[in-house]
């Protein structure tokens, strides 16, 4: 009979599936790599999950629980009333301060966005992307209505290429290739700079909305 295994062996064991499928993607990840590296054997990971796709979808979950504990952080920011050069600070902070702790989660997120796993990505992209279009729309849509942006602006326009911006800084700060990138187009001083980095996008996204004071 299969030992059980305790909370933090599980922990332990969704932390290596999600580091394997982060680096090697769904098709290349293996069960028999996951088990070694996590100390357990392959037919406890069959215990617990059906196949490949069922430990995929944990992971996937896993890393969805942690992004929307990150956005609540953003909102209960907003829920005080901040204004928006304070949520895009706290935004752009939190992007920083997650891929530092956590650079397999965002590698993870990549591998379901880039279309590496389609068929979940499909069934994910409402999961995962509505919280944040709505949080980033409401804000720009009260900015606007306070004439603090250009009043041409479509709030969710707005959103989906603030989006991006910050999509492409969760790369530099999980990916090498794209770190490197960061260090090429900024100078390694001031891409290693974390308060100079955040400074200096926040200034960027104001000024590309017009945001008047």
């Amino acid at each position: 009979m299969l030992k059980k295994l305790t909370e933090e062996q599980q922990a332990r064991l969704i932390d290596t599936a999600i580091l394997e499928f982060a680096d090697k993607g769904f098709k290349g990840a293996g069960l028999s790599r996951i088990a070694k590296n996590a100390g357990v054997s392959v037919g406890v990971i069959y215990k617990y999950y059906e196949d490949k796709d069922a430990l995929f979808a944990a992971c996937v979950k896993n890393t969805l629980d942690y992004l929307d504990t990150v956005l609540q952080q953003v909102g209960a920011v907003d829920a005080q009333g901040a204004d928006l050069p304070e949520l895009v600070r706290a935004l752009v902070h939190q992007v920083q301060t997650s891929c530092k702790d956590h650079p397999e989660y965002f590698r993870m997120y990549h591998q379901i966005t880039a279309g590496n796993a389609s068929e979940q990505g499909e069934k994910l992209a409402e999961l995962i992307e509505r919280p944040s279009a709505q949080a980033y729309k409401a804000a720009l849509t009260k900015a606007v209505e306070d004439r603090r942006i250009d009043e041409r602006l479509d709030p969710g326009v707005g959103a989906f290429f603030f989006d991006n911006l910050l999509m492409m800084l969760h790369y530099a700060y999980s990916c090498s290739y794209y770190k490197e990138r960061m260090d090429i187009y900024c100078g390694k001083q001031l891409a290693a700079s974390e308060e100079k980095m955040e400074d200096q996008m926040v200034r960027f996204v104001l000024n590309g909305l017009g945001y008047k004071e």
